[in-house]
């Protein structure tokens, strides 16, 4: 004990660390620069040294010594920095550890202070990472990827996991999963600097396909520091692609070139184009001899050591054997931080890097845990959280990778609580089999691999291995990593009895960038298909694609013909989607035969292609007149609409995949009699037939938006608005509303969805005071795609007086991403007009982006981030007076000078229109720009005058148009000619 230190020790917020007045500190010490206490008052006192507090009922370490200070004082971040979560009330404080979940410490209330009772808690190792809680040598043998004890030893001995009970145990997965057959001697040599020698093998092919489809993966170890690279493949013909990226990420994060580059004899390594890329970088190249695989040991060994980490993970935690992947490129994250002999029992983290790995970030492979939801996807009485499997880390996100058995996907999140002790797959919810039955083991999906031996790599061999039947093309390949987000598993399936999904499928990405917690790509949605290969194993799309075909033959979509002499049968090709409700619930999975129209001939296959669409400014405005009339807005989808366009012209299409004619037909193509999705002419086609069909009925298109049609009777008025297959349908005519359903119900197959709630993804929702809509959804997954879940908001989507210009920052490597986000935000403005400025001015640099236009797409992101669920209020008591409001911004441009045209129409209280585009020429005067953007607003003013008639409101009054330069309104009231009018 320490003395003459006082009982009294008080928890304060506001303290930047833990202080007393009293010198006597154990383990004391003077920090080369001694830190200054400002107080409340602005007065300053000074830090005499630094300490540790022992007492029976304390215990703390890094203890300021503040002769100055008259009270001791506990800092609440500073406690909060060593994994404790403080809970006040009324009652008082109690401190929890977050790892543990045991209450260390607690304090009483006197007044409005909390003094402290009790707290202890080990301190931290100061070379460390803190490693809260004391755990035993089993749990970080599973933590850590089922690792050797001599390894677990070296990092306990250099005091990196904290306290670890000793206990002897057996572990039955790494007795199944690692025992080896008898070793060939080891090899001496080692490069002497990182990247001067990489090995580099491929594995493959598995028996089981990973969720994503890849079949393969192909390792680089850098000979230095054993630090090990995998990346997840479909097919071989990948490696070539792989490399080249390897090679130039190497040169720009290290800034070092690859010297040697050491594979096997592998055909994949010999081809033409892997050697000049070699060349390029001036790195040789040595190859094994044919047969002669020892001579690449480091790598096959390499190779051994993953698939014995993965055996014994997929074991031990009974995942389904398409988790391979996920398995494999855990054990490779925990392989680079376990310490290695042959490296003088260093980590090959630490030689890379050249510092300790931060251990406290790492799980039990397929454990349970609970990942935290986001606002947007629970109500406020639904869980907070979802239960799911534990499958690795990230590599470009710091987040838990995690699998959702009931959204059957994978969720990026780094709110997630595990219970360690627990597995997934054990639970009985989730468990194979029955209850009485063995549970099948996994099937070997790893052969063999000999262990290495010492042999030197012999001079390179001109005798080319035999060609690999296994290495033949498969469906085309993803990105480098296996990014592919998870279905439901082939084994082990998910209980089709538990409860509707409640909550959005969405995934919250994070920032990247931490270099100790690389993480995977997840931009984790749910898995659609990309193949008919891929699709026909799994029984959900399996039906979709029946449900298809049925359609296409109750349709009569085609005859089976004979191909005449002279003509060419177009292909055809499945697509899969998975469509959506407004929350993010699969509403139903849909396969659709596209034809490739792409190879269709002008003039031949196909002459006119327009159709028109319903305009957005008109789906705003219905929207208002109905909110301000009280009028019921319903929504119906036509299924499979373009099957009902009846073509004109003479097209032929070959088989669909997996559609196999009638007994006794041969090989024939398909003489197409509808309008077949992927048409040329599809969409007008179907246009035509849905305006013939709805003129029957008395319905009348209007002259002022084509997809708007309307019927007037005594009763009142109907209306609809067509959007290629979905239509909202509004009015008075509550009779004519239901006889419209019914008349469209019995000339195409419909579905009719109720009131209007999700409408081209604008979420609608409707109360007493009008119609709200909204974008929430798209927003979210368009701040999830661009990384940023967890930045900061800002309060502006565009700084002030920001003036962007062609030549600003670096160019962008690729412009991929910067035109995804930007042609998103576009849409986004359809119910967001406070961003329609900022959208216009980053779309004028999609040719060319450059660094600091893409900082202003991401400040929208983060204004939108900030108000995630703005939208329009269409007001249930707005009259439907139309106000219209002009301006111009005057040479804004600072490239080319000029002008912006900016308007906006509001009907009553609900805003209905508004624009921001550059003008075409370039004004001379601001008077000159403001009676250019006048002219802009006159146009879309007559427009919507005319469309308000259509939808029976009376337009007769005048309209005013509001502008604020004098000049503008002058020339306009007066009849007065100049030059430039």
């Amino acid at each position: 004990m320490t003395p003459g230190i006082s009982s009294e020790w008080f928890l304060d917020s506001a303290c930047c660390n833990h202080m007393t007045d009293n010198p006597h500190l154990t383990s004391a010490h003077t920090p080369p620069v001694l830190p200054t206490i400002t107080t409340a008052d602005g007065s300053a006192m000074t830090v005499s040294h630094v300490g540790s507090i022992s007492t029976p009922n304390l215990s703390i370490s890094d203890v300021f010594c503040v002769p100055k200070l008259h009270l001791n004082l506990l800092s609440v971040g500073q406690l909060t920095e060593l994994g404790l979560n403080l809970f006040f009330s009324s009652r008082g404080c109690l401190v929890q550890d977050s790892r543990t979940g045991q209450i260390v410490g607690s304090a009483r209330k006197v007044g409005r202070l909390f003094e402290l009772t009790s707290l202890h808690f080990p301190s931290s190792s100061v070379s460390a990472p803190v490693i809260a809680a004391s755990a035993s040598i089993e749990l970080w043998h599973s933590r850590l990827g089922h690792v050797s004890l001599p390894r677990i030893q070296t990092l306990v001995s250099r005091g990196l996991l904290g306290s670890v009970s000793s206990s002897p145990f057996d572990c039955m997965p790494c007795q199944l999963g690692k025992q080896p057959a008898l070793p060939f001697n080891n090899s001496e040599s080692i490069a002497s600097a990182t990247f001067d020698l990489i090995h580099s093998d491929v594995w493959g092919p598995s028996p089981v396909p990973t969720v994503g489809g890849s079949r393969y993966f192909v390792i680089f170890v850098d000979d230095f520091s054993r630090y090990t690279w995998i990346y997840l493949m479909k097919n071989r013909s990948e490696v070539l692609t792989i490399y080249r990226d390897f090679a130039k990420m190497v040169q720009t994060q290290y800034s070092k070139a690859i010297k040697v580059f050491r594979s096997d004899n592998a055909r994949e390594y010999r081809q033409t184009d892997f050697s000049t890329i070699l060349k390029h970088y001036g790195t040789v190249f040595h190859t094994s001899c044919a047969g002669t695989s020892q001579q690449n040991g480091r790598a096959e060994r390499k190779l051994r050591h993953i698939l014995d980490t993965v055996r014994a993970l997929t074991n031990a935690a009974s995942t389904p054997a398409s988790f391979w992947g996920e398995a494999a490129l855990t054990a490779v994250y925990t392989i680079n931080r376990c310490p290695s002999p042959v490296i003088q029992n260093t980590t090959p983290y630490e030689r890379l890097f050249g510092t300790a790995p931060n251990y406290s970030l790492l799980k039990v492979f397929g454990c349970v845990c609970f990942v935290l939801l986001q606002p947007h996807e629970r109500t406020k009485l639904q869980p907070r959280s979802q239960l799911c499997c534990f499958l690795g880390y990230g590599l470009e996100e710091k987040g838990y990778r995690c699998y959702d058995p009931v959204a059957k996907r994978l969720r990026v999140s780094r709110h997630v609580v595990f219970w360690e002790h627990k597995m997934f797959y054990s639970l009985p919810l989730f468990s194979a089999g029955n209850s009485d039955s063995q549970v099948d083991p996994l099937p070997n999906l790893f052969p063999e691999i000999p262990s290495p031996s010492a042999e030197s790599v012999n001079p390179i061999s001109d005798e080319s291995p035999p060609a690999d039947p296994s290495s033949d093309e498969s469906p085309t390949a993803d990105p480098t990593f296996d990014e592919s987000p998870l279905s439901a598993p082939a084994a082990n399936p998910v209980n089709t009895t538990a409860p509707e999904p409640r909550r959005s499928h969405r995934v919250s990405t994070l920032p990247s960038h931490l270099r100790d917690f690389h993480c995977f790509s997840a931009f984790a949605t749910l898995h659609e298909p990309h193949t008919f290969r891929e699709a026909s194993s799994d029984p959900l799309w399996q039906q979709a694609m029946k449900e298809e075909l049925d359609a296409l033959l109750k349709t009569g979509t085609w005859d089976l013909v004979d191909l005449p002499a002279g003509k060419s049968a177009i292909g055809c090709k499945w697509v899969y989607k998975i469509k959506t409700r407004s929350d993010g619930t699969v509403d139903r999975y849909k396969a659709r035969l596209v034809a490739k129209g792409f190879t269709q001939e002008y003039g031949i296959d196909y002459e006119e292609t327009f159709a028109p669409v319903a305009r957005l400014s008109s789906v705003r405005t219905l929207i208002a007149v109905s909110a301000s009339r009280h009028w019921p807005l319903f929504q119906m989808d036509v299924k499979n609409a373009f099957l009902n366009g009846e073509l004109t012209e003479e097209v032929y299409m070959q088989l669909p995949p997996g559609f196999s004619p009638p007994p006794g037909f041969s090989p024939k193509v398909c003489r197409l009699r509808r309008a077949l999705y992927g048409l040329k002419q599809a969409p007008r086609a179907w246009f035509a037939k849905f305006s013939s069909t709805i003129s029957q009925h008395g319905f009348s298109a209007s002259s002022y938006d084509s997809a708007l049609f309307f019927r007037r009777s005594d009763h009142g008025i109907t209306l609809l608005l067509l959007y290629v297959d979905d239509m909202i349908i509004t009015g008075d005519d509550v009779q004519g509303i239901q006889d419209l359903k019914r008349f469209l119900g019995q000339h195409f197959e419909m579905k009719d969805l109720g009131p209007l709630s999700y409408f081209l993804g604008l979420e609608v929702s409707s109360s007493s005071d009008g119609y709200y809509l909204t974008q929430a959804k798209y927003t979210s997954d368009l701040i999830s795609r661009a990384g940023i879940t967890d930045s900061k908001i800002v309060d502006t989507p565009i700084e002030y007086n920001n003036r962007l210009n062609i030549h600003d920052g670096e160019p962008l490597p690729d412009a991929t991403l910067y035109r995804q986000l930007v042609g998103s935000l576009v849409y986004l403005t359809v119910t967001r007009p406070d961003i329609s400025y900022a959208v216009h001015i980053v779309s004028q640099f999609m040719a060319a982006p450059r660094s600091l236009h893409y900082a202003a797409v991401l400040r929208i992101l983060r204004y939108l981030k900030g108000t995630l669920f703005h939208g329009l209020h269409f007001s249930s008591q707005s009259s439907l007076t139309l106000q219209a409001y002009s301006d111009a911004d005057w040479a804004g441009d600072p490239t080319d000078r000029r002008s912006t045209t900016g308007y906006c129409f509001l009907l009553g209280d609900s805003l209905i229109s508004w624009r921001s585009k550059k003008q075409s020429v370039v004004a001379r005067s601001s008077t000159e720009a403001e009676y250019r953007a006048l002219a802009d607003t006159t146009a879309e003013l007559l427009w919507l005058r005319w469309l308000l008639q259509d939808l029976g409101i009376d337009c007769s009054t005048a309209v005013p148009i509001h502008c604020d330069n004098r000049s503008a309104i002058q020339i306009a009231h007066n009849d007065v000619f100049h030059e430039r009018t």
